[in-house]
């Protein structure tokens, strides 16, 4: 079985300021692209990776891959929507339907190899499976600025990447016409596939805006003070 990364990276970083894709903003001196590959190939458990870049950046993304030899990678040119371009790195990937694919934002550079490596094994043994956290804040619903209900959190879980599942799952969920998720293990659920959610560490964060990008600079300053 092979585990191949799957990384939608033709998104814009236009909260930065920057006309440019998002996965080649820098953080500590390297595009936030080649930090979550770093972590990815560190984990032990991805074999490869192929990254869905916006038409017109290859030239860019060529560049910023030239000296990343942890593991084999491979571009594709992405889609419109994220969903699109998930599906463009599955279909360049070659991946068999037992084959596992590993889909992370380049986006949340921060991840921890060792929890990689344990969605991966969630996946491996039961076919789907996600990181993520419990809720810990109070949930409101709001409807036209007011309060309309406060969500019990006891169950609620925040959902993030890597989302591991068998190709195999990914293929039926395209072939049925599925879309519209707001995450990647949504087509999945909507089909009656189970997926186990894997806690994992709150450091994985999706880097947004400019101050999450501070925020991650403190984090990997701190980490290399360990």
């Amino acid at each position: 079985m092979t585990v191949v990364a799957l990384i939608p990276a033709a998104g814009l970083g236009a909260r930065f300021h920057d006309a440019g894709p998002k996965a080649l903003v820098r953080l500590a001196g390297k595009p936030f692209l080649v930090h979550a590959l770093e972590r990815l190939a560190a984990s032990g458990r991805v074999d490869r990776a192929v990254v869905a870049v916006s038409p017109g950046s290859e030239a860019a993304f060529a560049e910023a891959l030239a000296g990343f030899s942890a593991m084999p990678v491979a571009t594709t040119p992405g889609g419109e929507t994220r969903r699109d371009s998930v599906v463009a790195a599955w279909r360049a990937s070659a991946a068999g339907d037992d084959d596992l694919l590993c889909i992370h934002d380049a986006a949340r550079p921060l991840v921890d190899p060792a929890d990689v490596a344990a969605v991966v094994a969630a996946a491996a043994e039961h076919g789907a499976a996600l990181a993520g956290s419990p809720v810990t804040d109070t949930v409101k619903r709001v409807k036209d600025g007011a309060v309309v209900e406060t969500v019990p959190r006891h169950d609620l879980f925040a959902a993030a990447t890597p989302q591991v599942m068998r190709a195999g799952f990914l293929r039926e969920a395209v072939e049925a016409g599925l879309a519209d998720a707001t995450d990647d293990v949504e087509l999945l659920e909507r089909r009656g596939v189970v997926v186990r959610a894997v806690v994992t560490s709150r450091w994985n964060v999706k880097i947004t805006y400019p101050e999450d990008l501070a925020r991650a600079e403190a984090w990997l300053a701190a980490e290399g003070r360990r």
